[in-house]
């Protein structure tokens, strides 16, 4: 018979069923068109609820501000859903992907016509990143991001911007 106390090291992105944590994040556009250019600054609270092994569902709070030359800047307060999948996962980190969209109030209303005067944008977003475990419970988050916002209600043609984040998963 053997007795004793049995304990398991656990790394940054542990297997627990919810993992919280939030990125900061800046980026320049206009990916697909040529004006306007503009630069977008945010920070994003996250929670992420593993669904399987492999898989997250990721929900994002989204404060963002949009700098745009030539027209009115304005801020975007929403939430995203995100599905994230992650193909890797080693004692190091994990590699991940990314897809999701969101809602949110813009306040850009006629002053940005990219995106509609209705104050209600939508995001569209994909991306890729990785974890990199900083010990117990605490894992660095590194990610690209493709972002697309304009208004779900409405026929414009939108902002589209490449992002860089960076954040913190515990």
């Amino acid at each position: 018979m053997m007795v004793g106390l049995f304990v398991s090291y656990s790394y940054g992105q542990e297997a627990s069923q919810f993992n919280y944590g939030f990125s900061a994040f800046g980026g320049r556009g206009d990916a697909w068109h040529d004006k306007p250019h503009f630069e977008v600054y945010g920070f994003l609270p996250r929670v992420d609820l593993n669904v399987y092994k492999s898989l997250a569902l990721e929900l994002e709070g989204n404060f963002s501000y949009w700098n745009i030359a030539a027209q009115n800047d304005f801020y975007f307060l929403g939430g995203n859903i995100n599905i994230l999948f992650k193909p890797i996962q080693r004692k190091w980190g994990s590699l991940f992907i990314l897809a999701g969209g969101g809602l949110g109030y813009d306040s850009a209303g006629h002053g940005v016509s990219e995106i509609g005067d209705t104050r209600c944008g939508g995001i569209l977003q994909t991306g890729a990143g990785i974890y990199y475990n900083l010990g117990k419970g605490l894992a660095l988050r590194a990610e690209y991001r493709f972002y697309h916002i304009s208004d779900p209600f409405r026929h414009d043609r939108g902002l589209n911007s490449h992002n860089a984040l960076l954040g913190i998963s515990f």
